[in-house]
């Protein structure tokens, strides 16, 4: 988390975001890595259009160098001295992404300074007869810190903590 709340104080008041990798494990989601937008993304304070070319580039570095372990979760962005709720085209974009990814996350942080407070949605397509629609679940958020658990183990790697993301117990 201490990440992406550098990521959104990096621009604010503009929005920032990018894509969340890791793994599934059932309904959970074990988020391992973050990326930003990438050096092309466009950025408004009250949207933010992504490096898409990058951003598909750095799933697919991520996902050979873990040797296929990482893979694409879902996105991530701010919303600066907003609330840490989805808007329209925070849904609109949920729903396009849950048409090509199982059960992708939308993850927002917002606020400013040092307070920013995360929300996490799961997407899911729900079709009925006419149309499909979008369902957002929300995901508590559960912050592992290896640090804390495998003292010998972190001393060798020196990765970030793992967020976890899954359902509401």
């Amino acid at each position: 988390m201490q990440s992406m709340r550098e990521h959104a104080r990096d621009l604010a008041p503009l929005e920032n975001g990018g894509i969340l990798l890791g793994w599934r494990s059932g309904e959970n989601r074990i988020i391992a890595e973050l990326r930003g937008p990438g050096p092309l993304a466009l950025h408004g304070r009250h949207c933010f259009v992504p490096d898409h070319e990058w951003q598909v580039a750095e799933i697919r570095r991520a996902f050979e160098a873990s040797g296929g372990d990482l893979d694409y979760l879902g996105d991530w962005h701010s919303h600066p001295d907003g609330v840490a709720e989805m808007s329209d085209l925070d849904s609109a974009t949920l729903l396009r992404i849950s048409r090509r990814v199982s059960a992708p996350l939308m993850l927002i942080v917002a606020g400013g300074g040092t307070e920013w407070t995360p929300r996490c949605w799961k997407g899911q397509i729900v079709r009925s007869l006419l149309r499909r629609r979008l369902l957002a679940t929300p995901q508590e958020i559960k912050i592992f810190d290896p640090s804390m658990v495998w003292r010998r183990r972190t001393a060798v790697l020196s990765q970030p903590p793992i967020h976890q993301v899954g359902s509401p117990a």
